[in-house]
């Protein structure tokens, strides 16, 4: 029998469990009812097949029958998929794939994978209005199979267990717990009438982020730089001269945020933040995008870079204004 060979790769197959549950047909096998859904990112094709394994989390308490499902389950609580992502020679060939590393760093293809199950999700999301269903990303993945098959029907089978990406702490048989600090500050708001609206947005915008959902981390950095100026605005400013600084001078209507930074600071702090390269790059990182985003302009995902530079660009500002403003004694 002939050994596998990979100059002869014709198909990458990429299968892993998630954590989340599709209404679909399996189609994992050829005896199964479903068919694999076809797909394309950039004129590359792949198909997905699936296969829900319905395994009740909390059955050490009760069991559940097979075949049930609850609305809105967003931990997978009833059900998990087990996924095959297939690429062909189109992927295999093409500028995203390092040939020379296929056997030995498998990861260029599971990310790649991940790419197109979140476009799968983001589409099954919006037709059927499931909004509890999140994006994946690599660390939902626990473990994961990569196949190689060549043009002879031979194949080659990694199987990876605890991919590196996944840091597991062994802890020696003692309970984890939070730092002392974490821990006083836990219960010290635990006892207030305690609400972040800040800590909210950072989160939310973090975690847009962390799901590749760029373009609502970077409005999000919008909402909280705003939220910052006008806030801290209000520490320092009488209501009089709150008002006025919102204000454009000359005609007495509202200002919009560049006008508040660039003039107004300026105005009653003598601090030039408008000349700073910490407001360039708000302006050219954040606002740019943010106003093409939502005016309609601009229609597709930004990239991670241009989202992380936004989300960079804001907090060096605000840390900036903190030190040289806000904080100043008056």
């Amino acid at each position: 029998m002939s050994k596998f060979t990979i100059d002869k790769l014709q198909n990458v197959i990429v299968q892993m469990k998630l954590p989340v549950s599709f209404d679909v047909l399996d189609s994992l096998t050829k005896e199964n009812k479903g068919k694999p859904y076809m797909m394309q990112i950039d004129n590359i094709p792949a198909k997905i097949h699936f296969k829900r394994i319905y395994d009740f989390r909390y059955k050490d308490d009760f069991e559940m029958a097979p075949f049930s499902k609850m609305e809105e389950d967003r931990s997978a609580l009833l059900s998990y998929m087990q996924v095959q992502v297939w690429f062909d020679k189109q992927m295999i060939e093409s500028s995203r794939i390092n040939k020379k590393i296929i056997t030995i760093i498998p990861d260029q293809f599971v990310d790649i994978a991940i790419e197109y199950l979140n476009k799968f999700i983001n589409i099954y999301r919006s037709i059927t209005n499931s909004f509890w269903i999140r994006n994946v990303v690599l660390k939902d993945v626990f473990n994961y199979q990569y196949l190689l098959l060549d043009t002879e029907g031979q194949h080659q089978t990694v199987t990876t267990l605890i991919p590196k990406h996944h840091m597991i702490r062994f802890n020696g048989g003692k309970e984890f717990e939070l730092e002392e600090k974490q821990e006083d500050i836990l219960r010290h708001y635990l006892l207030e009438d305690y609400y972040g609206f800040k800590d909210d947005i950072v989160s939310s915008m973090l975690d847009n982020f962390n799901l590749g959902r760029y373009n609502f981390a970077l409005i999000q950095s919008a909402t909280l730089f705003e939220n910052f100026i006008y806030t801290e605005l209000k520490k320092k400013l009488s209501n009089t001269k709150l008002d006025k600084i919102k204000k454009k001078p000359e005609c007495g209507c509202l200002a919009g945020i560049s006008e508040v930074c660039s003039r107004g600071i300026k105005e009653y702090f003598e601090f030039d933040f408008g000349a700073t390269k910490e407001w360039e790059d708000v302006k050219n990182y954040m606002l740019k995008l943010r106003n093409r985003i939502v005016h309609g302009e601009l229609i597709k995902s930004i990239s991670k870079n241009e989202c992380e530079k936004a989300l960079v660009a804001v907090k060096a500002s605000q840390e900036l204004l903190i030190e040289k403003v806000f904080n100043k004694s008056s």
